[in-house]
């Protein structure tokens, strides 16, 4: 039995990899649209958004009110899994209350892999990117940020 199960295994890990590669991906074009936005508004290196990509992908802008975006993948007996936190101040003593989320990887009806949100919603690697990082749109309320990266 369990050697019917390895292939099946090996198979989750792999679209998991391959969909957090992806992901990783278009985070960082997402948040170089964002920060080529902020440059236009004249803000400064500091204000713009971090990305930090490796095991887990975080994201942050540090100035009030902020924003860090927090995601890593784990591969469960059942199968990829991207968990994560979002959590950000207002100001100084005021926090945003955090939100978690854990949003498992699977093969939709067309084969493509994607992630699957609430009641069956499935997000391509891109528009999970969009949607985490419209988070970030609380830090820069004037500002009218990218929601989307133009196909090339």
């Amino acid at each position: 039995m369990s050697a019917a199960a390895t292939p099946a295994t090996t198979q989750l890990f792999r679209e998991g990899t391959q969909y957090w590669q992806e992901l990783t991906d278009e985070c960082r074009r997402q948040t170089d649209s964002i920060n080529a936005c902020l440059r236009q508004h004249r803000l400064a290196t500091d204000d713009l958004v971090k990305l930090d990509p490796g095991s887990e992908i975080v994201m942050a802008a540090s100035g009030y009110p902020s924003t860090r975006v927090r995601a890593s993948i784990d591969f469960r007996s059942w199968g990829p899994v991207i968990s994560g936190t979002i959590t950000g101040n207002q100001d100084d003593g005021l926090n945003f209350a955090p939100e978690g989320f854990e949003i498992p990887i699977a093969r939709d009806l067309d084969g493509a892999i994607v992630a699957v949100l609430g009641e069956g919603r499935s997000f391509s690697p891109r528009e999970l990117a969009m949607y985490l990082t419209q988070s970030f749109r609380r830090c820069f309320p004037g500002i009218s940020l990218p929601c989307g990266i133009p196909d090339v």
